[in-house]
């Protein structure tokens, strides 16, 4: 039987890419990462990728053209609202914090009125992210390149959110002592200038180092994988908005998990 293909829970990808360079990456949620590159991929069909609606937090032109009512109608149309959260980070430029709140939590009314997936940055502002998350709850948030301690994973966690996990970050001890497997996705955060075809190659690294967390194997990490994304779905009621090759892989892996 063929391995189950990969799935990687956010990666970059050039909207202008013709449809047939994507077809090695795997299953990808692909990032947008404004307004105005979603807009450009609203218009592609590829069956493998699901493309999202962004807003970086530190594209500071982004933030600055955000427009809500452009937002909602783009998200309206897919089943992905990400990239979207808060950074401060002191090494990299970005909007102000007052302008990333406001696209922040417009995001956020939008999804929790209209549940979609939802992929969430949070570079050294985890603590306001979950302030921001408690304040307004949504039905799944996924937690991208998640880096809080241990007592904010905690208070992630009651709050019902999932973990997008990058190799950077698949080793710290919290994805085995305080996330349920079952909240676990992985991610590849694949950069927009590099080849599409390098993902799988990618995602199984990460799957490697989970599955040491887990005290699993490679394989089952990607069905756990798969299995957790189809909850997601469940929960969002996004099935009608996925391409039908996408939703039929993962109506395929639902019930192969069984024994994990």
């Amino acid at each position: 039987m063929n391995e189950v293909p990969s799935l990687d829970a956010h990666a970059h990808l050039e909207c202008s890419r013709d449809a047939r360079d994507l077809l090695d990456s795997g299953f990808v949620l692909a990032m947008t990462l404004s307004l105005e590159e979603a807009t450009q991929a609203s218009r592609r069909h590829d069956p493998q990728i699901v493309w999202g609606v962004g807003c970086h937090p530190r594209k500071v032109r982004a933030q600055k053209s955000f427009n809500t009512e452009q937002f909602r109608n783009l998200a309206e149309r897919t089943a992905l609202v990400g990239e979207i959260g808060l950074d401060v980070g002191a090494h990299y430029s970005h909007a102000s914090i007052d302008a990333q709140l406001q696209t922040f939590r417009e995001a956020l009314k939008f999804v929790s009125d209209v549940p979609r997936i939802v992929s969430i940055h949070s570079y050294q502002a985890t603590k306001l992210v979950i302030e921001e998350l408690r304040q307004r709850p949504i039905d799944v948030p996924i937690l991208h390149w998640w880096t809080g301690n241990v007592a904010e994973t905690r208070e992630a966690v009651t709050l019902g959110c999932y973990f997008s996990v990058h190799p950077a970050v698949a080793r710290h001890s919290k994805f085995r002592t305080t996330v349920p497997p079952e909240r676990i996705l992985v991610e590849s955060d694949h950069p927009l200038a590099d080849p599409p075809e390098a993902i799988p190659c990618r995602i199984e690294w990460v799957e490697h180092l989970v599955a040491q967390q887990l005290g699993l194997n490679r394989k089952d990490i990607r069905r756990l994988a798969w299995q957790n994304l189809w909850t997601i779905v469940k929960k969002t009621n996004t099935q009608k908005l996925l391409p039908e090759p996408f939703l039929a892989r993962l109506m395929s892996s639902r019930q192969k998990n069984s024994n994990i």
